[in-house]
C-alpha cells in the first residue's frame, strides 16, 4: 500500500519535499523521496487534483492524478473512473511490455488505490494539447496529425481497449517533434464490456450517445475523426453528426468515407484509415510487428550467456582469463588417479569394493 508523508503544496503554494510511496506496474512496492508541486488551476467541477511530482535524486518528473476532498456521492463517481484508468493501462503495459509500449500513450508509473487519498502516477507528457493548434497546423502537420491519431487508435484496437473521451483536450499534440500522445482514459473500457460511463458528448459516436451498451473500438475512430478534423482544418463539428463543410474537402472527403456512419458496425477501421493514409498497419494480421517479451528475451539471452562463460559445456574452450580485471583464473586440478585393477573376471576395485568386500554394499 503507498502512502504520500510530507507537506503537500496547493495551488498557488511553493513546493515541498516528501515521501511517495506506491505500487508500480510490475506489482513491486515503491517508495521515493519527491518534491510536491503546487496543484494545478482545474475547471470547477474537477474531482481530480493534479500536480508535478519530481524525484529528489535522479530528477524524474511524474505526474499525480489524486482524489480531493469530496461529498460521499461524488467520491463514488470518481473513483470509479480513477479504478478504470488504472485498471486500463496497466492492461496497456501487460499487452506492449516496456520496449514496445507506444509513444502515443502515456504511460502508467504507478498507484495507490488503497490509500487515504487514492491517486495514480503518470510519466509527464511533453506533448501540449491539441486544442492549443487548432487550425495552426501546417499541411505537412496536418498529415502527421492524421495519421498518429488513427495510428493510436489502431493501437487502442489492438490491445483491446476503447479510449471513450477522444478530444482536442485529451489528445495532445507536440509541433516540433510532431509527437502526438493520448491521456485521460478515466471513460475507457475493455471492447466487448459495458461502457463505463459517456466521455465529452460533443465528440462521441451516436452510439454511446443514445446510451448504455458494450464499448467499440470503431466509436473511438470516429472521435478521432471529429479531432483530426477539428483540429487540422480549424472547423467546427457537429454532436453526433456528419462535419461541417466535410464535403468539400475532397482528400479527407475520401479519408472519411463511411466513418460517420451511425451503425458503428459499418464503420472503417482504425486499419483501413491508415491504409488509405498510406501508413503502415502497427498491427498487421493479428501478429504486433513489436514483441512484447522482447526486453525479457534479451535478459533471459544475456543471463545464459554470462552462464556459459562461467560453465563451458564439454566441448567449448574454456574462458580465457584477462589479467588485470580482478578475477582469478580457475584453479587447476591435479588429475583423479586411476582406480587400481580388480583380479581376472573381476569388475575394477572401486572404493566401495575395497571398504565392504564384492557382496557388501555398506
Amino acid at each position: 500500500m503507498g502512502a504520500v508523508s510530507g507537506r503537500a503544496g496547493r495551488a498557488g503554494e511553493s513546493s515541498a519535499e516528501g515521501k511517495l510511496g506506491y505500487t508500480d506496474p510490475e506489482g513491486y512496492s515503491v517508495e521515493r523521496r519527491v518534491e510536491f508541486g503546487p496543484d494545478r488551476p482545474t475547471p470547477p467541477g474537477q474531482p481530480f487534483r493534479i500536480r508535478d511530482v519530481r524525484d529528489v535524486e535522479d530528477g524524474s518528473v511524474f505526474v499525480q492524478k489524486r482524489l480531493g476532498r469530496l461529498d460521499p456521492r461524488r467520491r463514488v463517481g470518481a473513483e470509479a473512473s480513477l479504478e478504470t484508468e488504472i485498471r486500463v493501462l496497466l492492461r496497456l503495459v501487460r499487452t506492449f511490455g516496456g520496449a514496445g509500449y507506444p509513444r502515443e500513450l502515456v504511460r502508467v508509473a504507478g498507484h495507490d488505490f488503497d490509500g487515504v487519498e487514492p491517486f495514480l502516477l503518470l510519466e509527464a507528457s511533453p506533448c501540449p494539447p491539441a486544442e492549443d493548434v487548432v487550425g495552426k497546423l501546417l499541411s505537412e502537420e496536418q498529415d502527421a496529425f492524421r495519421r498518429a491519431i488513427f495510428r493510436t487508435v489502431r493501437y487502442l484496437e489492438s490491445a483491446g481497449v476503447v479510449h471513450g473521451d477522444l478530444t482536442p483536450s485529451s489528445v495532445r499534440w507536440q509541433r516540433e517533434q510532431r509527437r502526438l500522445q493520448v491521456v485521460d482514459f478515466g471513460h475507457a473500457a475493455l471492447a466487448g464490456e459495458p461502457r463505463s460511463s459517456l466521455g465529452t458528448a460533443q465528440w462521441a459516436a451516436p452510439g454511446p450517445l443514445r446510451g448504455p451498451g458494450p464499448a467499440d473500438p470503431h466509436d473511438d475512430v470516429w472521435s478521432a475523426a471529429q479531432v483530426a478534423y477539428h483540429v487540422t482544418t480549424g472547423r467546427p463539428i457537429r454532436q453526433g453528426r456528419v462535419p461541417v463543410g466535410v464535403e468539400t474537402q475532397g482528400l479527407l472527403l475520401d479519408l472519411f468515407q463511411g466513418v460517420f456512419e451511425a451503425d458503428a458496425v459499418r464503420r472503417p477501421g482504425a486499419g483501413e484509415l491508415l491504409r488509405r493514409l498510406g501508413e503502415p498497419d502497427p498491427y498487421v494480421a493479428g501478429h504486433a510487428q513489436y514483441d512484447p517479451l522482447a526486453e525479457g528475451r534479451r535478459g533471459y539471452e544475456a543471463a545464459m550467456e554470462r552462464k556459459r562463460q562461467r560453465m563451458p559445456l564439454p566441448g567449448q574452450p574454456q574462458p580465457a582469463h584477462r589479467a588485470g580485471t580482478g578475477d582469478r583464473p580457475p584453479p587447476v586440478l591435479p588429475p583423479r588417479p586411476p582406480e587400481p585393477p580388480g583380479r581376472p573376471g573381476e569388475p575394477p576395485r572401486t572404493g566401495r569394493f575395497r571398504l565392504f568386500g564384492k557382496d557388501r554394499m555398506g
